[in-house]
């Protein structure tokens, strides 16, 4: 009976060998073969999907399978070895890194791209422009209806302005709403009136069928598609890799428009608002603006680490420019001003 055992056990180790070894074959990638896992903020989604369709059509072996989730879940998957890439809106901590070299994890972080955050309201809304201390009175509940701002708004559309001020961010634990609090707040807490659509569509949605909404989105969604929907797919890479100009500010205000929404302009230290386009990115003048970084414990020589340096080489960040977000390594001849 123990030999009958022994022999079991011996069997289902070398089975359990075999199995390991060949996961580890398969797992196995070179930088235009194989395929890979990548965890991304929701908030950037337009901007990945991109640089991905670029990647795989260069090479066709490659397959890469992104997963939009909250920053937070991003960060724990890569610190539990789930997945070896990600992009979130910050640098990972000092303890955070050292939890993933302890681990004999080699990590790489960078900074990606400089993303604008921008606030959509109703067409039929008369508000052009908010200031960043309104902002954070309407984050923190103290604003809760539009005519608390200006009084004098009644007189361009009258009883709009008795409508409360609703705030809609895309999920729970949202980036855009950590940097919103932390940005605006004083790190006070949210009001009962900053609420969790679900989904950047149902931004979109919110602010279209609720005239008193403001919405919270990454400024590559409003260039979603600019130009680019009747494409083929080699025509849309092509025009994705070659194209170096900044996106026009006028060409969003279009799409805004047909979208049923419109962005607001900020203002902080200078009288004249600041809308979320490249120019004022580029230059600081507006204000919500944040870092992206993309960060990786893969191998150089895998595809994930080769997937990393593509996106931040010189045709990764031409991509980035295409989507309206500032790359992190612009060139002042890149970008290309447009008169508001």
């Amino acid at each position: 009976m123990k030999s009958y055992t022994f022999s079991l056990i011996s069997g289902l180790g070398l089975l359990l060998t075999l199995m390991a070894t060949s996961c580890d074959i398969k797992q196995k990638t070179t930088p235009t073969e194989g395929s890979m896992t990548i965890y991304c903020d929701n908030s950037f989604e337009d901007v990945l999907e991109e640089l991905i369709s670029v990647y795989e059509y260069r090479y066709p072996k490659t397959h890469i399978l992104s997963r939009y989730t909250t920053q937070i879940e991003a960060v724990d998957s890569l610190l539990a070895d789930n997945t070896r890439s990600i992009i979130i809106a910050r640098d990972l901590t000092t303890q955070e890194k050292n939890q993933l070299k302890n681990k004999g994890r080699n990590v790489r972080s960078r900074m990606l791209a400089v993303d604008a955050v921008a606030l959509i309201v109703n067409n039929e809304n008369p508000v052009d422009y908010l200031s960043y201390k309104e902002i954070g009175e309407i984050l923190t509940g103290n604003i809760s209806k539009w005519n608390e701002i200006d009084p004098g708004w009644s007189e361009k559309m009258p009883k709009y302005p008795e409508l409360p001020v609703t705030v809609y961010f895309d999920s729970p634990g949202s980036s855009l709403a950590l940097y919103m609090r932390d940005s605006l707040t004083n790190n006070r807490p949210f009001g009962k009136n900053v609420l969790d659509a679900g989904s950047v569509k149902e931004v979109f949605e919110k602010v279209k069928s609720r005239k008193g909404s403001i919405g919270v989105v990454g400024v590559s969604v409003l260039t979603r598609d600019l130009g680019e929907n009747n494409m083929t797919t080699e025509e849309r890479v092509a025009a994705l890799s070659n194209d170096t100009s900044a996106v026009d500010g006028m060409a969003i205000n279009k799409r805004m428009d047909e979208a049923g929404v419109k962005t607001l302009g900020v203002i902080r230290y200078e009288p004249m608002p600041r809308r979320p386009y490249q120019q004022y990115i580029y230059d600081g003048r507006y204000p919500l603006t944040r870092q992206i970084y993309m960060i990786t414990t893969a191998s150089p020589g895998g595809l994930a680490g080769a997937f990393y340096t593509f996106c931040l080489g010189v045709d990764g960040q031409r991509i980035i420019m295409r989507t309206g977000v500032l790359p992190a390594r612009v060139n002042r001849n890149i970008v290309e001003l447009v008169q508001e």
